[in-house]
């Protein structure tokens, strides 16, 4: 039996669109200004100024025709440069997204999930050209004291920095006044991809200790995780904005995340990625990890989600299964000591696309 036609993103509906991507220099910001440029849109980019210590994946892109504004969010002095673009949708990234970095710095995440996601409300409020607004939270955002998989109708929570954070800007999007724009938030699982070198991150954390000779230091290797490549949900970011801007009824909250049969242990993502990389050509050390509890951060052990809600109003769902995924990642960082960002990202946007055609 064939499953039902999976919708893509129109180019006919993003060509010449302007849109305002935050956070268009992190990780899945740049596959969506990628994605985004593919499609034909003008797009205006604000991220946080100057660059970290580590490599970017924006900066290895070239720019891509972007506009780009160097801001903090959460503080006032770009809205008149956003103003003066007039977006006509907005994809609302920009966040501190790691559960350390959150512990470590409290305030700043606070800062910066929940007044940045004030502030870009209160210009998409001031703004008339401005159809949809859609912002990004995570899968964290749920109650953990909630058994998974979580649906987007569960009391939201968090027992750390960021999940609370996170949680505190769904209440901000759902509290905030109704204007012209239609306002909607979207809950990805974990997301894993090439040019991703966030610190305490998994996949950046095993690619940096096995290519310098080293076992990769696991914090909880049990923690069941919803795992999928990156483009599977800003897939579902695009169709669900494009919907929003022509029906204003649909749910104001998706998921979008594996089902239940790819939600797999750290554990098993490690043991397919060091089968990836000795596919690829690479040596692990031996033994290629090791486990240190971390008892500063506190993680939810298993962690799901719900997305039947997001395949019932939009059509989306899952193309890559999660050992795809993690050989597609895996891949990426293997070729990039001799390919161009650009030119990985394209291809491998290419085989998403010639994949969902063929509903494989």
């Amino acid at each position: 039996m064939t499953s039902a036609a999976v919708p893509l993103p129109r180019p006919e509906f993003w060509s010449g669109r302007r849109v305002l991507l935050t956070g268009h220099t992190g990780f899945k910001g740049a596959w969506l200004a990628l994605w985004l440029r593919r499609l034909g849109a003008e797009v205006l980019g604000i991220s946080l100024p100057g660059s970290p210590a580590s490599p970017r994946l924006w900066d290895e892109l070239g720019q891509l025709g972007v506009s780009e504004v160097g801001a903090d969010l959460a503080e006032p002095g770009w809205e008149k440069g956003v103003a003066s673009f007039a977006p006509e949708v907005v994809l609302h990234l920009a966040a501190q997204a790691l559960v350390p970095l959150g512990y470590r710095e409290p305030l700043r995440t606070f800062a910066s999930n929940v007044m940045g996601t004030a502030r870009i409300l209160d210009v998409v409020s001031s703004l008339d050209s401005v159809s949809v607004a859609l912002m990004i939270t995570t899968d964290k955002v749920y109650d953990p004291r909630q058994s998974p998989p979580h649906s987007e109708g569960d009391y939201l929570g968090g027992h750390d920095p960021y999940a609370a954070s996170k949680a505190a800007a769904e209440l901000v999007v759902s509290s905030w006044p109704r204007g012209s724009a239609t306002l909607a938030t979207a809950r990805a699982g974990n997301v894993i991809g090439g040019g991703d070198w966030s610190p305490d991150r998994l996949v950046p954390d095993l690619v940096r200790a096995w290519a310098s000779g080293t076992p990769a230091v696991l914090r909880m290797p049990s923690a069941v995780r919803p795992w999928q490549h990156v483009l599977q949900p800003l897939h579902g970011y695009l169709v669900y904005a494009e919907r929003l801007a022509a029906d204003s009824d649909l749910p104001s909250a998706l998921n979008f995340g594996p089902d239940d049969t790819q939600a797999v242990s750290v554990g098993d993502l490690v043991e397919r990625a060091a089968r990836a990389w000795q596919r690829d050509g690479g040596v692990l050390p031996e033994p290629y990890t090791t486990t240190v509890s971390r008892p500063d951060v506190v993680e939810t052990a298993h962690l799901e989600i719900d997305s039947t809600l997001a395949t019932a109003v939009l059509g989306w769902r899952n193309i890559l299964d999660w050992r795809t995924a993690t050989d597609w990642t895996i891949d990426w960082y293997r070729r990039s000591a001799t390919e161009s960002a650009a030119s990985l990202m394209g291809d491998q946007l290419n085989e998403y696309l010639e994949r969902v055609h063929s509903n494989v």
